[in-house]
């Protein structure tokens, strides 16, 4: 194991790095905190022995900085200390240290100490060995499933990968979505439709008035289909849950539960508005400009409208996005009179504020300031570049 051991008094330093040496480990000295730290960000370092109280950074600091690296495996930490009492114990236990000794240095008990280390460092590492491979085994059954969508029919499999994109993004606009849930997910987005597999193009292919009752109940089967398939597998029972619920509508009125509100889980409400504005783009054919209308139409009837919101955010940035490369996003105040307006200004309800085509003048340029005072349009428009003048 790669040992560190920290301590400002030379003959202590000495002492611990000889001992430690002769128990088998590869020693690394430092004599203050501030070269233990640049032991730690260049090294790789499995325990640290770190004296309390040295100068500039001392030793409990310094354990607070490991303990805020996110990029690097465990590294186990002992404290020693002539401080001793209840409070200073607890204190150092409080900023990360797993083990506290105080002086004078019980040698025997140090050994103990670091060897007790020495087995949850490799612990750790045998967990992180078994993630990997279970991470990779789910990644593999993810794109083992994806793969047969594509087979079966590329639309739905092009419609999958773009559902699960513009799910994760949604999610990580969402106030109530967590990092973990972020990957569960994307993979239910992914897989959200591995229920119609089964179930004729020619069914598929036919908008939901079209189907006649045999038709409408087969493929409204294929949500809780999807959910059997993929519960089959434990790693994949949290994705199946929302695959399961998809088509879960806001009033109540989707299937195959026919749940509403708070009942649907946010996740799969996610995943239902990444579809359905997916479906509205690519099936239906309809212009990034047309789009909040057609979601105020199911606003708090297919979707809530915090969903809706977050997808009224999205509309604008690619609207933004699919603009830039012959227009420009400016801030409002940083317009001038004569701009011209490369899309449509609108409230972040969707309803229509200032036509693209518009050219500013000094009250268009105040109104569309009002507006953002009252925090209904953002702070930025698309001005057409042949409209500014450099």
């Amino acid at each position: 194991m790669n040992i560190l051991i920290a301590d400002d008094d030379p003959v202590t330093l000495k002492l611990l790095c000889e001992r430690a040496g002769a128990w088998g480990h590869t020693i690394h000295r430092a004599a203050d905190g501030q070269s233990a730290w640049k032991t730690i960000c260049s090294t790789p370092i499995d325990v640290v022995v770190s004296d309390w109280m040295m100068p500039e950074l001392d030793g409990l600091e310094l354990c607070r900085r490991i303990r805020d690296r996110q990029d690097s495996g465990y590294i186990y930490l002992i404290l020693i200390s002539a401080q001793d009492s209840q409070a200073d114990i607890v204190r150092g236990l409080e900023s990360g240290v797993d083990d506290y000794i105080t002086k004078p240095i019980d040698l025997d008990a140090l050994r103990a100490r670091i060897e007790i280390g020495v087995r949850i460092v490799n612990l750790e590492r045998m967990l992180n060995r078994k993630i990997e491979i279970i991470t990779a085994n789910h990644v593999q059954t993810i794109r083992m499933f994806s793969q047969l969508m594509e087979v079966v029919d590329d639309d739905l499999g092009g419609h999958c990968r773009r559902t699960a994109q513009l799910a994760v993004e949604l999610a990580r606009r969402h106030p109530g979505v967590g990092d973990a849930e972020i990957p569960v997910i994307e993979t239910a987005a992914l897989l959200h439709d591995i229920g119609m597999v089964g179930i004729p193009k020619g069914i598929l292919n036919k908008s939901r008035t079209e189907m006649i009752n045999d038709e409408r109940q087969l493929y409204q089967s294929h949500a809780a289909m999807g959910a059997r398939i993929l519960g089959e597998i434990e790693i994949m029972k949290p994705a199946a849950l929302l695959v399961g619920m998809h088509h879960e509508q806001i009033n109540g009125k989707g299937f195959p539960d026919g749940l509403a509100g708070d009942d649907i889980p946010v996740g799969a409400q996610l995943i239902s508005a990444a579809s359905i504005y997916d479906n509205m783009i690519h099936r239906g054919k309809i212009a990034l400009d047309d789009i909040p209308e057609r979601l105020q139409r199911i606003n708090g009837y297919l979707l809530s409208p915090q969903v809706v919101a977050l997808l009224l955010e999205v509309n604008v940035a690619r609207q933004h996005d699919l603009a830039r490369q012959t227009d420009e996003e400016r801030s409002l105040d940083e317009l001038t009179a004569g701009m011209v307006l490369a899309a449509n200004v609108r409230m972040k309800t969707g309803a229509f504020v200032m036509a693209a085509g518009t050219a500013l003048d000094d009250y268009g340029i105040e109104k569309l300031r009002q507006y953002h005072t009252i925090g209904t349009i953002t702070d930025k428009v698309l001005i057409r570049k042949s409209s500014v003048r450099e």
